[in-house]
Order: structure tokens, then sequence, then C-alpha cells
């Protein structure tokens, strides 16, 4: 508001002067006309002049009239009721002591003794305006009023200025509205030293701009204009002198010449006739080259140039670090008269980038081979760029562009690609073309380099190479022998045929070097001609798996006709140092095909294992075994078969089961054949191997015959008992004449047996819970049959020794000894008739003690314990246990029974240590069965549902409230089996807990802070937030001194002291008050020691507490958030305080605005 108030001022004061100026120059002239009177003339000419700024002179003409009648003049002022008398014949009178530039009205009035004549014209005139002593000038916009005062402040001298302009600035008792030494000012320069002035402007207000010349020393001076628009001559403020610099140039640009010049240009026209005398090219001395200074240009002169210059041409020249070409250069420019200017217009620009010497295709990609980086359509060149030193000359650039050619000397050139740093492709190609690359650059402005007389390292030397040529097609590596493959493909159309020459056949190889493995090809033939198609590979090693490769041979027919050194047998295709003069070439990428020779079958064919449907087969691997070993099979003898694919299998045996006859396998006392193919590493068979070496080799092995026994007896097995096992049989085999039965490892145990017979049973053995095992083979006139097998595990021992070795109130714990039992069967009986499984087979029980839960108390539970053997069959027999110890307990003393169909209300009481007793009392139909209530005491310290941690953290969270201590108790409903009721009761349990208040003052007993027996409500313990939650349906009985909730679940419950957290301070008060301390009384201290207590307070709040005199006696506050604060009724320094009336102010930190003040009184 006051920087609008400044404004409004300034711009009323300035429509108020222009108002003046205006009324100096047209004046409105009144003349009073009076009666013809006899007074016969009147002066004529009236008119003024000021003659300084204190003076006016006022002059007039009298006319032809001599009358002699004229007695006087009189000279009238508009600003006063007395005139001047004046003599006849007077033609002026000065007016000497006036105000500065101050108007003036006056009137000539010819007087003929008391008789006036007409007036003369009424004038109004200005005496001269006053001119400050001192000005100030700024090239800085004057400083803006500030808020408290209504005019600007005073400007800071200054003796520069800017090329075009300045502020003048005129002192503070020369300011409007200040008693007024001018209308306005007008400002008057010098160019030559004072020599002449010119009027630069009039001004109207505290400072003004003035326009000015570039490039001039200037004297500056300040006029006075009066409010007739009069300037006061002679008298001028003391002159200012400065200098203004030349113009700023308007643009400074530069272009790049080459890979070492930049010519830096900038326009001239404005500082014609300015009269400079250079231009200034200036670098930075405080960063790099590369970069725009962030400090004010801090710098030095590169180059000084005349006034008539317009461009200049910089010539860099590589460091021993850093090349010049392609690097950023900065520069700024001024120009220079009798000062520098003052702007400095910045450009920077990149020098002209410099390819690199060569290109090429062939780079070690990896180490340590050099690779031709060539396909049909695409190319891959590499080159040296800074800062490789590995080349005379490297690319130095910010990109680089690959240029491809077809027509030699690049007459016609494409561009590939334009890209960042090598190795880079070019795509685009066609196959099996000659192409010319070359390499040129573009620098960091993104201009590429052009190919003239100043740029000779544009581009890289050209480098000749060919395009591979599509590979052959359709390549294929067949198997011939166990030592020879034949490879044969399909030629090709090509692009240029003529350079097609033949092609190579390799074979693909790994080496390791350095403990990395390459792939490499080792030549093994060549085949001239483009439609040579076919090549045979012999001695090579049998089963092996070899990659041969086809490539299509490429040749430069120029270069084989114009080179008298070519030789044939040389390759003349990827000479490095050679593809700058002829075409580089390399052939078509090659065709993989991988073959294997044949393997060789085995010989030796026997068989090992001869039984009724199987028959083992063996034989002797070869020296170069065969992969796989096809196995077949015939019911004839020879050659001729036919035979049957049975399986293809590694290794040197097979047993054939038969499971391609049926399902049982091979048909017993059958005759079989066999033979065994070879597989090789491709999985091919051997096959057409005896007619590639005219009957050298075999396709097979040679043909081996064996006959199938006759079938088995089938045998089968009963465990009878812990050391016998039932052993029997049925046969299908006519003309049986014994049995023998064998070990599992064939050792004999009883032979000859009846063929009559179809059981044995083998008695005496070992070891109870024991598996056996046995073979049985039937004997003919053929001999022994094949054989079948069966096992058994014999009957676990008893279990003995059962024994009750503690009991609970609905728990029993047993105790037996196992007897080699895998698992055990346990059962339970109420009466020795009826049994219930308590442990079976599928609970994996093997420990030979057990706790069963959940028993009903009081009752007496009889025990069997059995052994299961391996196959899950119980024992014969089992430990069993009756009677007398086998009773659960009785429930225990104190805990009284709660019957489901009580009609009346049934309770129970509980004692809290040092703090009271607890009674729960379900009311008629609120038991949810028959059972007990049980009333954990000690669950303060050692709790049955959580544990006391949680309870101390729950405990903990309830500030600024407290648990009564030992009040907490924990309450669980038991069925008769033990087992707890979680849900909500039918009808609501009332809970009553007694607390102790001996002399009925209604403050608890022993417990200390003191409690308050209005505060006291019953608290549920919630188990998983761990908050102690006050019941809401809480009632206090002060007469019975107890406090009682109906609750709908049993859980932990305690008695506490509910103070609700305070939001205000409304309710705060003190006490004891008055403080009579050592009177034993009501009066004296309380529990919470001595001194005064205030209660009600919000978390965090401060107290302050002072005497009648108001001086500060002690400070205090509620740190612990329980809404409580003692005084200690001492003051700071620990005296005590005396006895008195005193004042208290308690604050609200969460509120300034929340305080509480009253008195306390101490009576000592």
């Amino acid at each position: 508001m006051k920087r609008f108030l400044s404004l409004l001022f300034l711009c009323s004061l300035v429509a108020g002067l222009h108002q003046q100026a205006e009324a100096a120059i047209s004046k409105t002239s009144k003349r009073i006309l009076r009666p013809r009177s006899g007074v016969s003339a009147v002066a004529s000419d009236f008119t003024a002049a000021a003659l300084s700024t204190t003076s006016i002179k006022w002059s007039w003409s009298t006319g032809t009239f001599t009358d002699p009648a004229i007695t006087e003049y009189r000279l009238y002022s508009s600003s006063t009721s007395n005139f001047q008398p004046l003599i006849p014949g007077t033609s002026f009178y000065i007016d000497p002591g006036l105000g500065v530039n101050k108007a003036y009205t006056r009137w000539l009035t010819v007087y003929q003794g008391a008789t006036p004549g007409s007036d003369s014209q009424h004038i109004e005139k200005y005496t001269y305006a006053l001119p400050p002593d001192k000005i100030a000038i700024s090239s800085m916009t004057p400083i803006s009023p500030p808020d408290d005062v209504i005019l600007p402040p005073w400007a800071i001298y200054t003796a520069t200025a800017s090329a075009t302009a300045i502020y003048v600035q005129i002192p503070p008792e020369n300011w409007f509205p200040n008693p007024v030494h001018a209308t306005a000012y007008v400002v008057e320069c010098s160019t030559n030293a004072g020599a002449d002035y010119v009027r630069n402007r009039a001004f109207f207000v505290p400072w003004q701009t003035v326009p000015l010349l570039s490039n001039k020393h200037y004297m500056i001076r300040i006029g006075a204009i009066n409010g007739d628009n009069e300037i006061t001559p002679g008298i001028y403020s003391a002159t200012r002198t400065f200098t203004t610099p030349p113009l700023t140039v308007s643009s400074f640009t530069a272009v790049a010449l080459s890979s070492y010049t930049i010519q830096w240009r900038w326009p001239i026209e404005i500082f014609e006739g300015t009269g400079i005398t250079n231009f200034r090219i200036y670098r930075s001395t405080t960063t790099a080259d590369d970069v725009i200074p962030t400090d004010n240009f801090t710098g030095e002169i590169v180059q000084q140039l005349g006034p008539g210059a317009s461009y200049w041409t910089e010539v860099f020249v590589d460091s021993p670090t850093t090349p010049s070409a392609n690097s950023r250069r900065t520069r700024w420019i001024k120009a220079l008269g009798f000062l520098e200017s003052q702007e400095k217009p910045i450009f920077q620009k990149y020098i002209y980038a410099v390819a690199p010497a060569t290109c090429s295709l062939v780079y070690l990609d990896p180490p340590p081979y050099n690779v031709p980086h060539v396909a049909e359509n695409s190319v891959t060149l590499n080159w040296y760029v800074w800062p490789s030193t590995a080349e005379p000359r490297v690319g130095i650039a910010t990109k680089f562009v690959i240029d491809h050619s077809t027509v030699a000397g690049f007459a016609i050139a494409v561009t590939s690609a334009i890209v960042g740093g090598p190795p880079q492709g070019a795509a685009g190609l066609i196959s099996n073309t000659k192409y010319d690359f070359r390499i040129g650059v573009i620098n960091g402005d993104l201009e590429q380099t052009p190919n003239d007389g100043l740029n000779p390292f544009a581009y890289s030397k050209a480098y000749k190479a060919m395009t591979r040529p599509a590979p052959p097609s359709n390549f294929l590596v067949s198997t011939f022998t166990d030592t020879a493959l034949n490879g044969t493909w399909s030629t090709t159309t090509y692009a240029n045929p003529r350079y097609i020459d033949g092609y190579s056949i390799g074979k693909k190889r790994d080496i390791v070097i350095g403990g990395v493995t390459y792939v490499y090809w080792n030549p093994l033939d060549f085949l001239p001609g483009i439609s040579s198609h076919e090549y045979s590979l012999d001695y090579l090693l049998t089963n092996s798996t070899h990659t041969l490769t086809v490539w299509a041979s490429q040749t430069d027919p120029v270069w084989v006709s114009t080179n008298p050194y070519y030789n044939p047998l040389e390759y003349d295709g990827g000479d490095q140092e050679l593809c700058f003069y002829h075409y580089c070439h390399w052939g078509s990428l090659g065709l993989d095909n991988v073959g294997a020779t044949f393997a060789t079958p085995p010989n030796d064919v026997s068989f090992d294992t001869v039984a009724a449907h199987s028959i083992g087969t063996w034989w002797k691997e070869p020296e170069v075994s065969a992969t796989q070993y096809r196995v077949e099979r015939s019911t004839t003898l020879g050659e001729k078969g036919p035979w049957v694919f049975v399986s293809s299998v590694t290794g040197n045996h097979f047993n054939d089961t038969g499971i391609n006859v049926s399902t049982s396998g091979l048909v017993p006392s059958t005759t079989y054949s066999y033979r065994i193919g070879a597989i090789n590493l491709l999985g091919m068979q051997t096959l057409g191997l005896a007619d590639a070496t005219t009957g050298y080799r075999r396709d097979y092995s040679f043909i081996r015959s064996t006959m199938t026994v006759q079938i088995s007896p089938t045998l089968y097995a009963v465990a009878t008992g812990t050391a016998s096992i039932n052993w029997s049989w049925t046969n299908d085999v006519p003309g049986v004449q014994s049995y023998n039965i064998y070990t599992s490892t064939d050792g004999i145990i009883t032979t000859i047996l009846n063929p009559g017979d179809t059981y044995w049973l083998e008695v005496n053995l070992s070891s109870s819970n024991t598996r056996y095992t046995r073979r049985m083979r039937s004997v003919t006139s053929l001999g022994e049959s094949d054989f079948s097998d069966a096992s058994a595990v014999t009957f676990a021992a008893n279990p003995s020794a059962l024994i009750v070795t503690d009991a609970g109130l609905h728990w029993l714990s047993i105790e037996w000894s196992g007897n080699g039992g895998s698992r055990y069967k346990i059962d339970r009986s109420l009466d020795m008739n009826t049994w219930t499984e308590v442990k079976a087979w599928s609970d994996v029980y093997i420990s030979t003690s057990f706790t069963d839960t959940g028993l009903r108390l009081a009752t007496t539970h009889y025990y069997a314990v059995g052994g299961y053997n391996q196959d899950a069959i119980p024992s014969v027999g089992s430990a069993t246990y009756s009677g007398g110890s086998s009773r659960t307990l009785d429930m225990p003393a104190g805990v009284i029974p709660i019957f489901s169909t009580s009609a009346v209300a049934q309770s129970t009481t509980g004692v809290l240590s040092g703090f009271g007793q607890i009674t729960v009392q379900l009311p008629a139909g609120a038991a949810p069965s028959d059972g007990y209530i049980l009333v954990n005491t000690a669950a303060g310290t050692n709790p049955v549902g959580t544990s006391s941690a949680n309870i101390a953290a729950a405990t903990a969270n309830l500030l600024p409230s407290k648990l009564v201590t030992g009040s907490i108790a924990e309450l669980y409903f038991y069925n008769l089996y033990g087992s707890a009721f979680t849900g909500n009761l039918t009808l609501p349990a009332r809970i009553t807990m007694t607390y102790t208040d001996a002399n009925s003052d209604d403050i608890l007993d022993g417990d200390s802070p003191q409690i308050r027996a209005e505060t006291l409500k019953l608290l549920n313990l919630d188990t998983t937030n761990l908050i102690w939650n006050p019941q809401s349906a809480s009632r206090l009985d002060k007469a019975a001194k107890t406090v009682y909730a109906d609750i709908n679940h049993f859980s932990f419950y305690a008695l506490g002291s509910v103070i609700p957290l305070r939001g205000s301070l409304a309710d705060v008060y003190a006490y004891p008050n008055p403080y009579k301390p050592g009177s034993g009384g009501d009066y004296d201290q309380s529990v919470f020691g001595e001194g005064v207590v205030f209660e009600g307070l919000t978390a965090g709040a401060k107290i302050r507490i002072f005497n009648i005199a108001g001086a500060l006696v002690a400070e205090l506050s509620d740190d612990d958030g329980d809404g409580r604060a003692l005084w200690n009724a001492r003051s700071k320094s620990g005296t005590r305080a005396a006895s008195g009336l005193y004042f208290y102010l308690a604050t609200n930190p969460g509120n300034s605005g929340d305080k509480k003040t009253g008195k306390i009184t101490i009576i000592r």
C-alpha cells in the first residue's frame, strides 16, 4: 500500500509540475477598465523579465503624452494590498528579495492626484529557478523506495555508464515536493571537454534516463527551469564526468575451415563513426576451452584486431595430450575504444574432425585371430580412434560416416551409415560384389569434414573388398563305411559368377589357447569350378563324428590377370596390406554338416543267465565301442530269421524279459537266437557295411542260440510266530520229481522235497520281527526249473512290563518294554471288555512311553500295548495293565464342580494374595456343560494363556491408568475331560473383586501412588493387541468395597485405576490444600511423597508456581503422561517453601490457549 501511495504521490507531483510549466508559457492576462476619468493616458507595453533567482524587472512605456497632471505611477501586486509608488516618467522597476522560482503578478496604474486611470495588463512572472549543487549519475536503475517512506533514496554516485544511456539524479533537497527550487531540470551534455554543451532533455522527476552516444568522454550538468520554462542562465550543478563504452558486438559466430582452423565472424556496421580502435577476442583462463565460463568471464586476449576487421581465422596446434581436431573452442569478443564494451557475446565452435588413416574389415575378434567381418549383404569395419596411437593418424570425431561405392575412386559414393565409434556395420550391399569403403568424419557440431584442399584428412584411405557369396545349399555328410564319409551339396546362382573359382572343403576343430576354446577349420581340399558338388573323406576313426564345412571360393580376375606374381597355389584373398590395391575376398561363409562313421558290431556273444521267461545276453565290445547296441531276436536257427527288434542298449549286457512276446515274458522251454547290431554317435545303425567293404565287415555280430528253462513253482510265505514262517507253493509243470528251497543268495536250505508236498514250515529262525526271503525250484527230467521267491517277516515279540508312571486330572502316563517292535498298538478300556484304539500302525508310534490326555477326571482306565512287525501285523499277545494307580486324579481341593442342569446360581471364589479375593458366579443355565471353573490367582507372574512379558507390556500401555497390585486373575471353564470352553456364555457370569480400604477413606490401602476408589474398574486383557480394556459394565460398591461386572467369556481380568487422558486443563486441581507438612492428618503429605499433588493434567503439561510477590518459585511438568505431577514444596534452589499463599499456572504444550490458574496455601 505504501508503494502504491508513493507512486500515486509522484504521479500527482509530475502532473502538477507540467501544469505549472504550461501556465508560465501561456498566461491569461486581465485588465480592470474603470469609467472614463479625467486621466488622459495609461502606461503601455507593460512587461516583465526575471533578472535572477530573487529579482524581477518590470518595464513599461509612458507613451507620447506629457500631461503635467500625472502625479505618479503605482505598481500593484496580487499578493498584497500595498503598492509601490513611482514618480512620473519612471519606465521600470526591479523587485528584489523574491523567492526562488516563485510566480509574482503585477500591474501598473497611472494616477492623477487621487484619481486612477485604467490598469495595465496583469502580468505573472517567475523568478529564475535554482539547479542543485551536485548531481549523481548511475548506470543502474535507481533503487525503489522502501515500504516505510514515500520518497526514494538518494542514488549512489558512479563514474560508469552504459554505451547508450545513463541515469541522472538530483539530491533529495531538490526533490519534489520539497521547497521547490525549480519547475523542471534540464540535462546538458558536452563531448568536447566543456567547450560547448548541448541540451539533452528536461525532466520533472528525481531521476531521468539520459540517452548517450557510445565511446565518448562526457561532461554532464543540470540546469534549472522556472515556471516560465526559462533556463536560469549561468547557474548549473557541479559537472559530472564519465566515459561511455563502445557498443556491444551484436552477433559473434564462427565457422570451421579445417581440422586446425576456425574463422570467427562479427558485423561491424554499427561501429561506423563511433571511433573505436580495436576488437579483442578472448578465451577463458579459469575453465577448459570447451566450457562456457561460469565466472565473470575472466580471460586473456588471444587476438586484437583493427576497427575494420569483421573476421579472424584462428589456427590451433595439437598439444601433447589433446589433438585440435574435433575440439570445441570457446571465445568471446569486445569492442575497444576509450573503454571495452560491456557485454561479451560468446560463441562455441568445433573444429573439423579428422578421419582415420585406414579402415579394415579384418581385425582381432577375439584375439589372437584376425577375423574378416564380411557377410553377403553387409560388412563391419574397424578403424583406430583417439586416444589410440596404433597408426600415424587415428580418427578424431564425434560421429563417423561409412561410404561405399562400386565405382573406383568413389565417383558414385553411397553413405551406408552415420555411426559412433568402431567397429560399425554397413548394410544393404549386394553379395559377391566388389566394393570400395572409406570412413568420413563428423564433428561435435554435426558438420561433416568437407573433402577440399584445406582438409586432406576428410576421408580414410579406400579399403577394397568383395562381399561374400551365398554358401552352397543342401550340404549333407553321409556315412559310407566305418572309416569313410561322403559329402554332397547343391550349387546356387551367384551375382558376378566370374568371381567364383570353386569350393573349399574343411574340417571343423577346436583349439584351446590359454584355457579358452576356439573354433578353427582344418583345410582338406579345394575343388575347382563353379559346378563341383561332391567330396569323399576316408581313413577316419570308427564311430567318430566329423563336422565338414564347404565354402564357395572367390577370386579377383583382374588381380589374377594383372599380377605377374600371382600363384594359384597360394591364397590371394585376405592379405591385409593388399586390400588397398586389390579387392580382398574370403569366399562364402561355411556351410556345416555333421557326419559319423559306422560303429563296429561286437563279436563273442554269449548267455549268462537263462530262465523260463528271460535270457541274459552279453558280448565283448570292439576296440572302439558303439554308442548303442541293437539287440534282435529270432525263434529260428541261422541267419535267415525273421528277426525281431528287442531293444537298443548301452554297455555289453542285456536281459531279455520277452515283454514283446507275452505279458509273462519268453516262452519256457523254447529255443531263441540273438544277433547284435551297432549304432553310431548320430543314432545310425550300421547297415550296408558288408557291401561297402566287399564282405570285409559285418553289419551284425555272429549269431548265438539257447533254450529257456521250464517255469518254477509259485512260492508263498506267511509268518506263524516270532521264529517261524510257513512256505507254501503251487505247481503247473508236469513230471516234477522233487523241490529244492534256497536262501536269497542261492544257499541250499532243504532238498528233495516230495513232489506231492505243497508247504514247508521253517522253524527256529534266529530273530523276531525280521524279514526272511527264500527261493524255490522244481526238478524234472530236464533238470532244475526257473525259481520263484517270497518273503515274510516274523512276528514282533510282545511288549512287557507295562506300568502307569504318573497321573493327572485329565491324563495318565504309561511305559513298557518294547522287545523289538517296529511300531506299537495302544488300546484303552474302562471295563476291560470294550477297548478303544488309541494308537495304530498309521500313527507310526515308536516310543516306549505314552501320555494319554483328554481323560475324564477321577476315573480308572485300563491299557493294552502290542507290537507291530515290519509288515504291520500286530503281535499275537500284548502287555496289559489295569487297576490301582491307573485312575485320573480327583478334583483339586477348593475347586467346586459346576453342573449344567443346576437350577440355582453356582459360584467359585479365589484368593488373590496381598489384594483380596475374586468370586465368579454363574446363573442357572449358564454352564455350557458339567465341569469346573479354574481361577489362576498367580496369573500376574505365571499365566497360562499368554506370557508374563505380554502382561507387563499391556500394563505399561495403561498409563496414566494403572492396575491394582496383585489383582490379575485368569479364568477358565473346563468340562470333566479337561477341555476348556472358549466360546461365549449363553448367560453372563458375574465377576466380583474385593479391595482393601480399612479406614474407609476411599483410598486403597497398600498402593503407591495412591488409588482412589472412584477410579476403580474391572479390566479385560486383549492378548492380541496387549491392551487392558475397561469393562463398560463395571460397577463400584463402596459400601461392600467391591467392584463387579457381568461378562460373557472367561479370560484375564484385573482391577485397575482408570484415569482418562485429559484433553484440556479445565479440571486441574491440587491436593492437599492447604498443605500442612508434619501434621499427620489429611493435609499432610500424600502417598506420592512430600509436597502438593496436581491432578487432571494433560500429557506433558507444565506448571509454574509463584509467590505472592510474583516471583517464580518452582517449575514442574507431567513428563510421564499420567496426568499427575508432584511439587515437593521446595524452591528451585532446593530450600523449603515458606508458609504463605502461592499461585500456580498450568499450561498445555499442545494448545497454547489452554491454561489453568489456582492458589495453594502452605502452613508450616
